[in-house]
C-alpha cells in the first residue's frame, strides 16, 4: 500500500516507517523537517506542519493508509492539535483512496474525561476521528520501555544503577517497545475490516518494578535496583527536562504530569495493564520479550 506516516521523524513514527518498509509498503514520511531524520532508502519525505492545514491535506493525497501520530499533549498545547485532527479526519473521510487510518494515542486513554488535560485531549481526538466516517482504527499503547533510555530516566540508571520511576512497586506494567507498537500499527493498517475498533496495546507480560530492575540488570550486567518515585517529583523532573521544548508553562506541566501518574497508578483502572491475547488474535504480531529488547539496545552515554 501507499502509506503516509505523520510525525515520521519522532521515535514512534520512525519505528513505523522502518516497519512499513520491511513489510514492503511504499512510504511517505511526514514531518516539519523530514530531512532531519535518517529515513530508509526509498521513503519519500514530505514537509508539513500541524498549523498549516493545507499541508496536512496535501500530505495525505493518494494515501491508501495513514498512520497518525501527534505531538504530545502532555507538553504541548492541545487546541492546535485538536484542530489539526479535525482537518485530518475530514480529509480521510473524503479521500477516494484511503482504506485505513490508524490513530496512535501514544498513551492510555480512559473511556470518559477525567480532567487530566493530556488524556482528555486524546479522548477528544479519538472521538473526532471515529465520528468522521473515515475507516479509523485506534491503537492505545501503555508506557514505552524505550523511555528508560531517555533523559528523565537513564542518567540515574547509568550513574547509580537505579530505575527511579513513578510506579508503585506492586504496579503491574505491560511495557511496550516502539518496534512492537509499529508492528501492531502496520498490522492494523493492513486490516480495514477492523475499522471502528479501539485497541489497548502493551507488551507480552506485566512486570513489577523490582522484577524489571532484576531482569534488565541481568542483561546489561548491572546491579540494577528499582525505587518508586513520588508522582509529584516526577512532575517536577519532567517539567525541568521539557522546559525548553514545551509550550506549556512549567507549573502547568508539573501539575498535569502529577495528575496523570496518579491515575496511572490506580489499582482499579490499571491503565498500564492489558491482556494482549485477544488483540493478537486480530493483529498477529510477535511481541518482543523484555530480555530481547534489552539485548538489542545501544545504551546511551551519560553526559
Amino acid at each position: 500500500m501507499k502509506v503516509a506516516v505523520f510525525s515520521a521523524t519522532g521515535d514512534q513514527g520512525l519505528a513505523q516507517v522502518h516497519a512499513l518498509v520491511k513489510a514492503g509498503h511504499t512510504v511517505t514520511a511526514i514531518a516539519r523537517r523530514p530531512e532531519a531524520a535518517a529515513l530508509p532508502e526509498g521513503v519519500t519525505p514530505c514537509a508539513a506542519d500541524y498549523a498549516d492545514h493545507d499541508s496536512l491535506r496535501a500530505a495525505m493525497d493518494g494515501a491508501e493508509a495513514v498512520l497518525l501520530n501527534l505531538p504530545s499533549t502532555s507538553f504541548q498545547a492541545a487546541e492546535p492539535l485538536i484542530d489539526a485532527t479535525r482537518v485530518i479526519a475530514k480529509a480521510a473521510a473524503e479521500s477516494p483512496t484511503l482504506q485505513t487510518l490508524v490513530f496512535n494515542t501514544s498513551m492510555p486513554v480512559p473511556k470518559v474525561r477525567m480532567n487530566i488535560a493530556a488524556q482528555d485531549a486524546r479522548l477528544e481526538m479519538r472521538e473526532i476521528l471515529l465520528a468522521s466516517g473515515a475507516p479509523v482504527i485506534v491503537v492505545q499503547p501503555v508506557v514505552y520501555i524505550d523511555n528508560l533510555l531517555k533523559a528523565w530516566a537513564w542518567p540515574e540508571i547509568d550513574r547509580e544503577n537505579l530505575i527511579h520511576y513513578p510506579h508503585e512497586e506492586t504496579l503491574e506494567v505491560c511495557w511496550i517497545c516502539h518496534a512492537d507498537l509499529a508492528s501492531l500499527m502496520v498490522a492494523a493498517a493492513e486490516r480495514p475490516h477492523l475499522a471502528g475498533r479501539v485497541l489497548d496495546v502493551g507488551g507480552p507480560e506485566a512486570i513489577r518494578g523490582p522484577d524489571l530492575a532484576r531482569r534488565l540488570g541481568a542483561v546489561w550486567n548491572r546491579p540494577l535496583r528499582f525505587q518508586s518515585m513520588p508522582v509529584a517529583t516526577c512532575g517536577e523532573v519532567m517539567a525541568a527536562v521539557f522546559k525548553a521544548s514545551a509550550s506549556l508553562d512549567s507549573a502547568t506541566l508539573a501539575r498535569e504530569m502529577t495528575l496523570k501518574y496518579t491515575w496511572y497508578n490506580d489499582p482499579v483502572d490499571r491503565p498500564f495493564y492489558v491482556d494482549m491475547a485477544p488483540v493478537l488474535q486480530d493483529l498477529p504480531v510477535r511481541l518482543t520479550s523484555l530480555e530481547d529488547w534489552a539485548a538489542r539496545q545501544t545504551l546511551p552515554e551519560t553526559v
